[in-house]
């Protein structure tokens, strides 16, 4: 009978709860350890992506501001190469044949040069001389 008595049904009941107390600690003592590392973990990357928001924002004023710079850059440049292909078509016609033959051109050139001769002679000549 003392064997199911009610003192050692409490010894029982109390063995029991001793060791779910202890069972229950050590559960919460291992949650409250994860539960810190998380938060250190979560602080630690919340942290590193504020940085990394912060970064990104100053790499993008910065790609904004080169982006501006070069539109400015590329504006300019078709500004000039347009002012450039005016220039060109202006050019174009001076540059073309203009309906003489080789020896046409060549004697042009040579009468013109003569000229030039002569006109440099006329400069040179002792009378253009005296007179200035």
């Amino acid at each position: 009978e003392a064997k199911y008595g009610v003192l050692s049904i409490l010894e029982i009941i109390q063995s029991d709860f001793a060791n779910l107390q202890a069972d229950t600690e050590a559960a919460e003592a291992a949650s409250t350890e994860a539960y810190d590392r998380f938060t250190v973990e979560s602080n630690k990357n919340k942290a590193m992506k504020l940085k990394k928001v912060e970064l990104n924002g100053v790499d993008r004023a910065s790609a904004e501001a080169t982006l501006q710079a070069d539109t400015v850059d590329v504006k300019a440049t078709q500004d000039e190469l347009l002012a450039a292909d005016r220039y060109h078509e202006k050019l174009v016609p001076q540059c073309l044949d203009q309906g003489q033959t080789f020896e046409e051109r060549t004697a042009a050139r040579r009468a013109e040069i003569d000229s030039l001769k002569e006109a440099l002679k006329l400069l040179q000549s002792p009378d253009i001389a005296t007179s200035s």
